[in-house]
C-alpha cells in the first residue's frame, strides 16, 4: 500500500524525469501514433478555427479560454500525448481536476513533468480495459474481492503530501488568502481569476481547518453527518460504510462504464461542453454567460481543492484496485468530488441568470416555465443526492458527478459533498440564511448581471 509518504521515493523527483519527453518515446511509436489527436486543437480562444466538429475550438468569446476555465493560460495544448484516436489534446501542463491549467503553479518552477487533464500523470494516462465479467476460467473477471480494510490500520488511511501532484503540493500548506501559488499560471486581467481572489480573501467565512469553532461555511458543510461515516473515527462503522460505498463502484463499472465511456472521456477535462449544448447557445454571442461559468470554476476550483487538503481521503481504486479507472485517478484527494463542485456550481450560477431559470430551471407544480432553485430544496440530507430536482441544469451536474463514480474515480459521498459544497458556496455568495455570513465577490455580482441581459425572459401569456 504506496500511501504513505515514505513509500513514494519513487514518485519523486528526480524520478520524474523519466516520464518526461523524449523518454515517451516508450510508451509512443509505433502503437500510440495517434495519441496527439489534433482535430481536438484547442479548448481555448483566440483561434476561432471551427465551431465546427470535430474541433470544438472555440467555445469562447473574444480571447476567452472558456475550456481551460478559470484561467486564460491555454492558449495552446501541451505537447503531452492525447489518449486515443479522437480525444481531446490535453491542456496545459498541470490543474486542479476541474479543467485545465488552474493553479498548479507549474511555471513557476516544478520541472518538465507533462501532465494529463487534470492533475494527472501521462504514465496514468487512458488505456483500454475491455469490460468482459464473465466468469468460468479460473480468474475474477477483474479483482474486485481483493479490498483494503482502512480501518485495518495503526491510524487514519490518509493521502499524504507525497501522493500529491508534484505541482499541486501546495495545498497541503496553510491556506494562502493571496493565492500566491495560484496565480502563477493564470491571467489576472480575467473577471473569473479577479472573482476567485475576492472569494479567497473572505476565507476566514469558509476556509475548513482545525480552528475552532470552525469557518460559518465549513460549519455548515459538515452539519450533515451521513457524508462523513467514512471517517476513521466511526470505527468499524467505517469499514462497513466504505465496503458499501465500494460495492456501489463495482456495480457501476459492470453496468454502466462501457455504455457512457466516450462521455466521460470528454467530461473528464471539459464539462462546459455539455452546459453549451444543454442550453443550446453560440458561445461567442453569449460571452458573459462564458464567464459566469469560467467563474464557477475559478471558484469551485479554489474551494474544493482546499477541502480536499483538509479531508485527505484516498481514492476508490486504492482501496480497491480491482476497480482499475481508465485512466487516473488524479494525484489530489477524493472528497469532496472536484467535478461534483464545480458542475453544480456552474449549474447554480446558470440558474442565477432569470433567462436561463425560465429555460432549464425547477420545472414543478405543473410549471409552464423553469424558476430558479430554492436554498432549502437543495441543502436536503445527502441521502437524498439524485432525487430528481426537475431542472434540466441539475440534472446534468448530478450526471457528470455521477459520471466519476462510474469511472471509479470517487465514492458516492464524494459526490454528495461536491453538491453540498457548492450549494452552501452559491448560497453564501448570493444570500445568507443558513451561513449568517456573505461572502462578497463584487466581480462575481458584475459578471452575473451582464450574463442576465444575454437571455431575455419570455413573457408567459
Amino acid at each position: 500500500m504506496e500511501i504513505r509518504a515514505g513509500n513514494h521515493a519513487f514518485v519523486g523527483s528526480p524520478n520524474y524525469a523519466a516520464y518526461s519527453a523524449p523518454n515517451y518515446a516508450a510508451l509512443g511509436a509505433p502503437n500510440y501514433a495517434a495519441y496527439a489527436a489534433p482535430n481536438y486543437a484547442a479548448y481555448a480562444a483566440p483561434n476561432y478555427a471551427a465551431y465546427a466538429a470535430p474541433n470544438y475550438a472555440a467555445y469562447a468569446a473574444p480571447n476567452y479560454a472558456a475550456y481551460a476555465s478559470p484561467n486564460y493560460a491555454a492558449y495552446a495544448p501541451a505537447a503531452a500525448p492525447a489518449p486515443w484516436v479522437g480525444a481531446p489534446a490535453t491542456g496545459p501542463a498541470g490543474g486542479t481536476g476541474a479543467g485545465g491549467a488552474s493553479g498548479s503553479g507549474f511555471a513557476g518552477g516544478y520541472g518538465p513533468v507533462r501532465r494529463f487533464e487534470y492533475a494527472t500523470s501521462a504514465a496514468l494516462a487512458p488505456l483500454p480495459w475491455a469490460l468482459d465479467f464473465a466468469s468460468g476460467d479460473g480468474w475474477p473477471a477483474f479483482p474486485v474481492d481483493a479490498r483494503l480494510n482502512p480501518v485495518g490500520f495503526e491510524g487514519p488511511l490518509e493521502w499524504q503530501t507525497g501522493d500529491w501532484d508534484p505541482a499541486l503540493r501546495f495545498w497541503t500548506l496553510p491556506f494562502d488568502n493571496r493565492l500566491t501559488e495560484w496565480l502563477q499560471d493564470l491571467n489576472l486581467a480575467a473577471p473569473a481569476v479577479m472573482a476567485a481572489r475576492e472569494f479567497a480573501a473572505r476565507s476566514e467565512f469558509w476556509v475548513a481547518d482545525e480552528r475552532d469553532p470552525p469557518t460559518p461555511l465549513h460549519r455548515a458543510f459538515e452539519a450533515d453527518d451521513a457524508l462523513f461515516q467514512w471517517q476513521s473515527q466511526h470505527g468499524a462503522a467505517a469499514g462497513v460504510a466504505i465496503d458499501a460505498e465500494l460495492m456501489e463502484l463495482i456495480d457501476l463499472m459492470r453496468d454502466d462504464r462501457a455504455r457512457y465511456l466516450d462521455e466521460l472521456l470528454l467530461q473528464s477535462s471539459q464539462a462546459v461542453p455539455y452546459f453549451v449544448h444543454l442550453l443550446g447557445f453560440e458561445p461567442a454571442e453569449k460571452p458573459w454567460t462564458m464567464e459566469l461559468m469560467n467563474c464557477a470554476s475559478a471558484i469551485g476550483n479554489l474551494i474544493k481543492m482546499q477541502y480536499k487538503a483538509h479531508y485527505r481521503r484516498v481514492r476508490p481504486s486504492m482501496l480497491c484496485p480491482g476497480l482499475v479507472p481508465p485512466w487516473g485517478p488524479p494525484r489530489h484527494p477524493a472528497f469532496p468530488s472536484g467535478h461534483s463542485t464545480v458542475a453544480h456550481l456552474t449549474a447554480l450560477l446558470l440558474l442565477s441568470v432569470d433567462g436561463i431559470a425560465q429555460r432549464a430551471g425547477v420545472f414543478d407544480g405543473g410549471n409552464r416555465f423553469g424558476v430558479r432553485p430554492v436554498f432549502a430544496n437543495l441543502i436536503a440530507p445527502a441521502s437524498s443526492f439524485g432525487v430528481d430536482q426537475r431542472s434540466p441544469l441539475l440534472w446534468l451536474a448530478w450526471r457528470i458527478a455521477k459520471g466519476r463514480e462510474r469511472l471509479g474515480l470517487h465514492y458516492p459521498s464524494d459526490s454528495a459533498a461536491g453538491q453540498r459544497l457548492a450549494v452552501l458556496v452559491w448560497h453564501a455568495m448570493l444570500g445568507n440564511e443558513l451561513i449568517q455570513s456573505s461572502i462578497a465577490v463584487p466581480t462575481l455580482q458584475g459578471v452575473l448581471q451582464r450574463a442576465q441581459a444575454e437571455w431575455p425572459v419570455a413573457r408567459p401569456a
